[in-house]
């Protein structure tokens, strides 16, 4: 790690302070926390369980990664910590952009995580490959933080099973989280009831010819860790909140 200079700390400071929409959303990557001192952190949204689970299934050692949507950059360091060779953060929040790239240069790991402060282009046919991507709790934001705004309910629908399915030209993993509510707002369910399977099955129909589901998990409302879904973790477990009842899938492109 190199030393910060007041300026720099003052930097990061202020940036996690600003307010946005996404702002105090995602957990502080502990490697972040000896850089920001007393000030208080978001609680996050289960990040570190994830990462472990995520981690335990599939190793990054050796790999790119793409992080989409990448908030404060939990995962993107987390991906560097598990031995990426290279992370592009993709953030289309000017200050969460600038948070990521200033605690990567205060980090020392600026030479192997790149920002790109704007939002992934879905639609982009000469987008860069990479060998992992992270697309986590995104597509369902589509038509809000990014798209078409004109978009009905169906036609957001079809547009993020597109979305989805692009991506399988651009990467060789994935891991995917998508809510069930569009644009996180619950008076605009995704699935008529809400559930899991609801969820699974929109998924596992929608990328037939793109990708192969490796893996699907779910919180244990005991453990609260993540484990692969059985007859019991499918059913959806209210008391959890509408964030922890997201199922989170690995998946491999067939397309090459």
């Amino acid at each position: 790690m190199t030393t910060m200079t007041d300026p720099e700390v003052r930097s990061l400071q202020r940036l996690m302070q600003m307010h946005s929409k996404h702002s105090d959303y995602q957990l502080l990557h502990p490697s972040l926390g000896a850089l920001l001192g007393d000030l208080p952190q978001p609680v996050g949204k289960h990040e570190a369980q994830r990462q472990r689970y995520m981690a335990q299934r599939l190793s990054l050692r050796g790999l790119s990664l793409l992080d989409i949507g990448a908030n404060t950059g939990y995962f993107s360091f987390a991906a560097l910590e598990a031995g990426a060779a290279r992370v592009v953060s993709q953030e289309g929040n000017a200050e969460h952009a600038h948070f990521i790239a200033l605690a990567a240069q205060s980090l020392g790991v600026n030479d192997r995580l790149e920002v790109r402060p704007h939002y992934y282009s879905f639609t982009d046919p000469s987008a860069e490959r990479f060998d992992v991507t992270l697309c986590l709790n995104v597509l369902h934001h589509l038509g809000d933080d990014f798209g078409d705004q004109t978009l009905s309910l169906d036609e957001a629908k079809a547009q993020m099973r597109f979305a989805l399915n692009r991506l399988a030209r651009h990467t060789r993993h994935l891991w995917m989280q998508l809510g069930f509510n569009w644009k996180g707002d619950r008076h605009r369910p995704l699935f008529a009831g809400g559930t899991k399977a609801e969820l699974i099955d929109h998924v596992r129909q929608g990328v037939q010819g793109h990708w192969r589901i490796d893996d699907i998990a779910v919180v244990n409302p005991q453990t609260r860790e993540h484990e692969p879904i059985n007859d019991h973790n499918l059913q959806r477990f209210d008391s959890l909140g509408e964030f922890l009842n997201r199922p989170l899938f690995r998946l491999t492109s067939l397309h090459g």
